[in-house]
Parts: C-alpha cells; structure tokens; sequence
C-alpha cells in the first residue's frame, strides 16, 4: 500500500504544477505582440469580418475573462476551439498525436539499447582505445544540434545520394513499407543525442559501480567479469540511468517540435509551432498542457521505478 499511496499522492502533486503550466502559457500567448485574427485574416481584412471574429473568440474581452473562461472550460475536458482550424483542440491533438509518438517510441527504442551496450562496452575497456572512441561518439552526439543534424541528414542522403526522400509521412499502421523511408531520417536524428547522453551516464555509472567494495569481493571469490558486470553492477547502476530516461522525455518533445517541422510531419510539434507562429491561443496552450502531462508522468513513472530496481527503497 505504501507505493499505491505514494503513486496516487504524486499524481495528485501535478494537479498544480499543471495549472502554474496552463496559467504561464496562457499568458505569455496572450503577451505576444500582434492581432492574431487580422494575422490570420491578411493585412487589411475586412473591418466588419475581422470584428465578427474577435467578438466570436472572445478575443475583445479582457484577458482574465478570458483566462477564467478557459479554466472552466479545461476542468469540463474542453481544450477551447481553434480559431485558425475552427475545430476543437481536442480533435486537433487526437489527429496528430500518432506521428509524434511514433518517432519518439522509435527513437527511444533506438537509443536504449545502443546506449547502454556502448555504455557497458566503454566501462569494460576503462581508458582504452576503445573508450576513447566511445566518449569521443558521445560528446560529438550530445554537441549537434537537432536542427543541424538533420539538415545535414536531408542535404545528404536526400539531394546528394537520393537514396531518402526529404521530407513526409505515412503512418507506419497503415503502409509500414512506404513509412519506412520516411521515418529514418526523423528517427536518426531524435535517437542521436538519446543515445549520446544516455551512453555516457550507463558509462559513468558503471565505472563507479566497479570501484565499489563488493565487486572487488566478487572478483576475489573468482566470479566472473562479465557475469559481476551483467549481474550486479549494472542492476546497481540503473538508477541514475531510469532518471535520465525518464527525464529525457521533455527533451524528446522540444526535439519533436523542430525535427517534425524540417521534415514536414504533421504531428504535435509541427501543430505547436505553427500555432505559436499564427498566435492560436487555445492550440499553444492546449499541445503545451498534453507535453507537460507526458513529461510529468514520465517523472513519476520513473520515480515508481526506483523501487522495483532497488528493493531498499520504500515509500511508506
């Protein structure tokens, strides 16, 4: 029961940690300079339809009207209409949730598994050729910028050697073969910088695992390397790992943002920016809320984890 109390008191923790989220976000969109109905409209609208719009979004009353509004409609499950869109946020997010979680979940399940088998590798040959090799991987994947890498990635693979097309996508549930090509480019991308960081942490904690007293005993009893490293040491070093996984998250989502506006996919950053860009209040503030809530319970998510890899830790 302890844990079942501790999870449910930190699900109960995000209620305002959501609402200081939704109460910034919305007044920083509100703060940005420009009208966002005569943006949308053009630069001389029509006087008549251009007002028509602002009484019927609300935007002519004041802000914390509108703001108190809001709440009410976000407490009932309602996210607000879109104005440039005129549909509902909801549907809006529903649609172009499956492209973000898509890359993300590929990457992830890229950078994982290279990771930790560099990480593990690296810590094995402590300062040998190899871990040079490692580290100097690492810190070249955690130095490039998204954006960077992969306009490199489309100048490269896509109008040098066209072996890629540039930009697209196609859902992977539908026609996994057409998706394919579409997909590695984003994928590689997001998964380089996870798998950098993610190397060097797996890497730092098992070097300091190794040093410890009961490897040393481990070793002395004539157990073997890999079995003391496989086994013990790298169970012990998973706790900082599960922290950075779970945190990285956050990373993966303002990465999305970028990667899926150069390469054209239509998910939930692309819809963020371009909502920023068109002053969409209620999408901003809507894709913003659906971010901070995957990313907060990733948190706690990992948090739970802890006493599963580490049975001394308790939560009563």
């Amino acid at each position: 029961m302890g844990l079942f109390r501790y999870t449910l008191r930190r699900f109960i923790q995000l209620v305002p940690v959501l609402f200081g989220i939704v109460t910034l976000t919305f007044i920083m969109m509100h703060a940005l300079p420009g009208d966002p109905v005569r943006l949308w409209l053009g630069e001389e609208p029509g006087q008549e339809l251009a007002d028509e719009l602002i009484a019927a979004h609300g935007f002519d009353r004041p802000m914390h009207e509108q703001y108190l509004d809001y709440l009410v409609n976000l407490v009932q499950g309602d996210l607000g209409q879109s104005f440039v869109y005129n549909r509902p946020v909801t549907d809006l997010i529903w649609e172009r949730m499956e492209p973000t979680m898509v890359i993300m979940g590929l990457s992830y399940l890229i950078a994982l598994p290279v990771a930790i088998g560099l990480g593990i590798y690296g810590a094995a040959r402590h300062n040998r050729a190899g871990d040079h090799v490692s580290r100097l991987a690492g810190l070249a994947g955690i130095s490039t910028p998204n954006f960077w890498l992969a306009l490199m990635l489309i100048y490269l693979l896509a109008f040098n050697l066209d072996v890629l097309p540039a930009s697209g996508y196609t859902s992977p549930f539908v026609d996994p073969v057409g998706a394919a090509p579409l997909l590695i480019m984003p994928v590689l991308t997001l998964a380089t910088a996870q798998t950098a960081l993610l190397m060097r942490m797996t890497r730092s904690s098992m070097i300091e695992e190794m040093r410890e007293d009961y490897v040393e005993t481990a070793r002395a009893y004539g157990i073997p390397e890999r079995k003391i490293m496989l086994r013990h040491s790298f169970r012990n070093a998973l706790l900082p790992l599960v922290t950075i996984i779970g945190l990285q998250v956050s990373t993966l989502l303002g990465g999305s943002v970028i990667v899926e506006e150069i390469f054209a996919i239509p998910g939930l950053g692309r819809l963020f920016f371009d909502s920023v860009i068109d002053q969409d209040y209620s999408v901003a503030v809507g894709v913003t809320l659906f971010f901070s809530t995957l990313f907060l319970i990733g948190v706690v998510l990992t948090d739970i984890a802890y006493a599963y890899i580490d049975p001394r830790i308790k939560y009563d």
